[in-house]
């Protein structure tokens, strides 16, 4: 694999890439997973396994053996509480086993996720099935990755050399 260092090279994957999965019509994200795969990045991208509404067993796994998260972060985001649930494990996992995490935003503003005013009304909508409990725990996710220093995305620019340098470097 791409990652020399002990410690990390036993793990199975090099980055895990998450991303809501209508941005894959934008081509973000299989470009990015195209590029990381040419340089030889142990890159998962696969559909993400769940189980009523928790994640599946080996998405977990997976998440927990990946030295790396990016994240593809999206205006429609916090629509989806499967993303949302996803995000708020890899806050957990970014916690507790000292994981690098690097947010893309793509056509969104690191603020949207600080302040979470353009998602209340996602929230609200989530809130008649999830609890109060969820809730926060996704809103605390949100705002710890809206202040993790990331890359803004516009729409028409490749991002793939930067990822790929920024891998090169927690990886050194």
């Amino acid at each position: 694999g791409a990652v020399s260092h002990t410690g990390c090279s036993r793990l199975k994957w090099d980055i895990f890439l998450s991303s809501q999965r209508d941005t894959r019509h934008n081509n973000i994200t299989e470009r990015l997973y195209e590029a990381l795969v040419k340089e030889h990045v142990r890159v998962w991208n696969g559909d993400a396994e769940r189980e009523n509404f928790e994640l599946g067993p080996s998405l977990v796994e997976a998440m927990e053996d990946s030295v790396a998260f990016v994240v593809v972060l999206s205006p429609d985001y916090a629509k989806s509480h499967w993303c949302l649930e996803e995000l708020a494990k890899l806050c957990d996992l970014k916690s507790s086993l000292g994981r690098w995490m690097l947010p893309i935003f793509y056509g969104v503003d690191p603020w949207n996720f600080r302040r979470q005013s353009p998602f209340e009304k996602d929230f609200k909508e989530h809130l008649k099935i999830f609890g109060e409990e969820e809730i926060q725990r996704w809103r605390s996710a949100m705002n710890l990755v809206g202040n993790i220093t990331g890359l803004v995305h516009r729409y028409d620019s490749d991002i793939s050399s930067f990822i790929i340098l920024w891998f090169k470097y927690i990886s050194s």
